[in-house]
């Protein structure tokens, strides 16, 4: 019997390593981790990226929150913010420099069907005494309009001035 008691005495000198207190994961495991990271990482880099294209929009917007749609100037500071708006995207488009008869074709097919833009030939080169409320008021809401409908990867890009490839 002494002899049981020696033997049982040596297998209490016998330990178990220490278990981990968090489970190990497997290597696939950390793939999916990293391929979500990565994921996550190139979705906000393209939601930062799309902000920041959309501030000169979002600053325009600002800006037209500001003016007042009795001001007999009104047709001036929109016509200089919407071309400001396009010059920030396209600083070498055709319509910077076209005439105001372009400017308001371009403009007109922004706009619904049902919503006419009142001359701007008249609004911008005639006397403010000689506008009309309800011409300002639907040149508002025609500018209204085009800057919610304005979409910078929509808009036609300028026209190369070299020559046709043959």
């Amino acid at each position: 019997m002494t002899d049981q008691a020696q033997l049982l005495s040596l297998l209490a000198d016998i330990n178990e390593p220490p278990y981990p207190d968090t489970p190990l994961l497997a290597p696939g495991h950390w793939l999916l981790i990293a391929l979500a990271a990565l994921g996550l990482a190139m979705l906000s880099y393209h939601l930062w990226r799309r902000w920041q294209q959309q501030a000169a929009k979002r600053q325009a917007w600002r800006e037209f929150q500001r003016l007042d749609p009795q001001d007999e100037l009104l047709a001036t500071q929109l016509n200089q913010l919407l071309k400001r708006l396009l010059k920030s995207y396209w600083p070498s488009h055709p319509l910077l420099s076209a005439g105001t008869a372009d400017w308001q074709q371009h403009w007109q097919q922004c706009l619904p069907p049902d919503v006419r833009l009142p001359d701007l030939s008249v609004l911008l080169y005639q006397a403010p005494s000689q506008h009309s409320v309800a011409d300002r008021q639907q040149l508002y809401h025609a500018a209204r309009l085009y800057l919610q409908a304005f979409n910078a990867t929509k808009l036609s890009p300028p026209l190369s001035s070299g020559g046709q490839h043959v």
